[in-house]
């Protein structure tokens, strides 16, 4: 008997193994797809609805349900209120994807300035330049950093902007989640988008925070629990939103780079661990059912036990490209204990420049690797990127609809 989507993802998310690999795009902001790219999808697909850039910062596109379903795709987003660079979704309007990409309905608040040779900047209602896209980029960069000369505690309560959840967010968040939870039978992901350490780059900069842990441990200690506390608070009012509907809630935190960790595992250990170990403990004692994700780019291996220690039972993604991140070595080692989410195709590598039979074998292999005795969803490895033809993109999901089932994975 063939399943829901919603079905197929729990059963992947409890370690069992399906009728097909459940298939995710765009159910968070890092396994989504370019606007742009999508935009040439889904006229390559005959469908005619206007885009929604929902990211601008990312240049990310809410994919419409009906290009979804033809994919195979069986978890979707519920992005929040502000996703990010403070822009606010509640009302779209028309307007313009970069590089001439096409008309999309975007955030009435998205609107930027020019500060210089085409560049535009995001600023916030205190006239701080937020964010910043160069004339022919896709992508805006974050540029303010609050805690940048903060020296003392009281410079953090005084400068620090607290992770928070508004009332009117809670019922908007309540309102779209129980539509789609009664519309549709996909399975729901909540982008909650907390973390610690990337944040704390973002609020100092990444030398001055990278600097801070060493030389100023007690002050950062301040601020991360503060941040914790925060979280917290935060995602219990989120839960009681939507925690009849969502199946999983994100959390993002990228520790790693191409050759190994941004810092050391014992670093990790002291400074953010018990503080994910935390938030998680909070979020379960609210739904204890709920399966928590963490993004982490990187090669994270030293700390991929410890991630599954503080709470994780889901991590995205498996970046094969990084230093010791061997998806079959990983899949032996942690596959009982956590769900592998993403790794089924590089978006670095294969997907920008192989051909399509590459894209297709090297989905095919990860398939193999991955979904036996279940705890895999399939998807590439991060966002698809704006040039990505259709058909490359149309090649790594009829793969999986293809071949993610036990009659191949299982030879």
């Amino acid at each position: 008997m063939e399943l829901t989507s919603r079905e197929r993802v729990l059963m992947a998310l409890n370690h069992e193994e399906t009728d097909r690999v459940p298939i995710d795009l765009g159910s968070s902001r890092s396994t989504g797809i370019n606007a742009n790219a999508y935009q040439d999808l889904k006229r390559y697909l005959g469908n005619d609805k206007e885009t929604i850039c929902f990211d601008v910062k990312q240049d990310l596109a809410y994919a419409d349900f009906d290009i979804l379903r033809r994919l195979g795709v069986d978890v979707v987003i519920l992005p929040r209120l502000v996703p990010s660079i403070g822009i606010p979704i509640d009302k779209l309007v028309p307007g313009e994807l970069p590089q001439n990409g096409g008309s999309c309905l975007l955030a009435e608040a998205f609107k930027p300035k020019d500060i210089g040779g085409g560049t535009l900047g995001v600023f916030d209602d205190e006239g701080h330049l937020l964010a910043k896209r160069p004339k022919d980029g896709l992508y805006f960069d974050e540029c303010y950093n609050p805690l940048k000369d903060a020296e003392t505690p009281e410079d953090i309560d005084k400068n620090l902007k607290l992770p928070s959840i508004s009332d009117y967010e809670m019922e908007w968040l309540h309102n779209r989640a129980k539509d789609i939870y009664d519309n549709t039978d996909f399975c729901i992901s909540g982008a909650t988008s907390t973390s610690l350490f990337e944040k704390g780059w973002k609020d100092w900069g990444m030398q001055t925070f990278m600097e801070n842990l060493y030389v100023e441990p007690e002050l950062i200690e301040y601020y991360l629990d503060k941040m914790t506390d925060a979280y917290i608070v935060m995602m219990e009012r989120y839960l009681e939103a939507v925690g009849d509907y969502v199946t999983v809630v994100q959390n993002n935190d990228d520790f790693g780079e191409q050759r190994g960790m941004l810092l050391s595992p014992e670093t990790y250990r002291k400074f953010f661990k018990p503080r994910h170990a935390r938030i998680n403990e909070a979020i379960r004692k609210k739904k204890k059912d709920i399966h928590i994700s963490l993004h982490c780019c990187g090669g994270i291996a030293p700390i991929i036990g410890d991630i599954i220690e503080s709470g994780y039972d889901i991590l995205n993604p498996i970046q094969k490209e990084c230093a010791n991140m061997d998806p079959y070595q990983i899949k032996k080692e942690f596959g009982s204990k956590m769900t592998i989410w993403g790794g089924a195709c590089s978006t670095q590598t294969t997907l920008t420049h192989g051909t399509i039979d590459e894209i297709i074998a090297e989905c095919k292999e990860m398939i193999k690797c991955y979904a036996p005795g279940g705890g895999f969803v399939y998807s590439q490895i991060h966002n698809i990127q704006a040039g990505i033809s259709p058909e490359k993109i149309l090649a790594v999901f009829d793969t999986a609809l293809k071949y993610g089932v036990p009659e191949f994975y299982r030879k």
